[in-house]
């Protein structure tokens, strides 16, 4: 069977072969796969999701959060910060997908927990194959089940550290930092003045947002 999903913008056909984690992998690296739209691999389901990124709740808010965690990892040399683009893999969780955002710290690449993985003889890797310390994903109206049920499933069997998840797209900004537990992801509460805690980064964040001169939503990412 091969399932094909098209909308105006983009046309995805899936080949049968790609309903396993080793056939999906294939076909990532494939010619026939497709350069726009984004497609995740869970536990033999395939995941379609064409709709455009959105500027305000989707492409901004993940922007700053990388930029910001982006500069924390360089200054304090943690690790390696991926946005999205880069293909996180996990063969006990059997999950492969695109994420917003993938941090692995220096002592995960060290101790073998995830590998920059290289198709060619470059040496420049597109895929992360294992247990990344930490992942985010910015919930949007195609997305809802994926990132809140199904991803949140499949990076705690994958064992990632930490999840982020954040939810712009209403009045109310939703920003969850979730941690590993043996029994699933918990949510940190926030603290009295509206701050979380990262395992993970050793910081105390806080987002907040505010309308910018075209009235547009501005994201700010804060850590003390």
């Amino acid at each position: 069977m091969i399932l094909t999903a098209a909308n105006d913008l983009l046309q995805i056909t899936v080949p049968p072969e790609a309903y396993t984690l080793g056939g999906f992998r294939h076909w990532v690296t494939s010619d026939a796969f497709p350069e726009m739209g984004r497609v995740t691999y869970y536990q033999r389901e395939i995941f379609l999701d064409m709709s455009p990124e959105k500027a305000n709740s989707h492409n901004a808010v993940k922007s700053e959060i990388c930029r910001v965690l982006g500069n924390l990892v360089l200054e304090r040399d943690l690790g390696k910060l991926y946005q999205d683009g880069m293909w996180l893999t996990n063969d006990v969780a059997d999950v492969s997908n695109e994420a917003d955002g993938t941090f692995v710290a220096w002592d995960s690449f060290q101790q073998q927990r995830v590998q920059l993985v290289t198709y060619d003889n470059s040496g420049d890797g597109i895929e992360l194959r294992g247990s990344p310390d930490w992942v985010l994903e910015v919930v949007s109206n195609s997305s809802v089940v994926k990132d809140t049920q199904r991803l949140r499933e499949a990076y705690h069997r994958a064992g990632v550290r930490e999840y982020w998840l954040v939810d712009a797209r209403s009045t109310d900004l939703q920003f969850q930092v979730l941690t590993f537990r043996p029994h699933g992801f918990v949510e940190v509460p926030a603290s009295t003045d509206g701050w979380f805690h990262s395992d993970v980064f050793q910081a105390e964040f806080q987002l907040l947002r505010s309308r910018d001169r075209i009235g547009g939503w501005s994201f700010s990412l804060s850590y003390r």
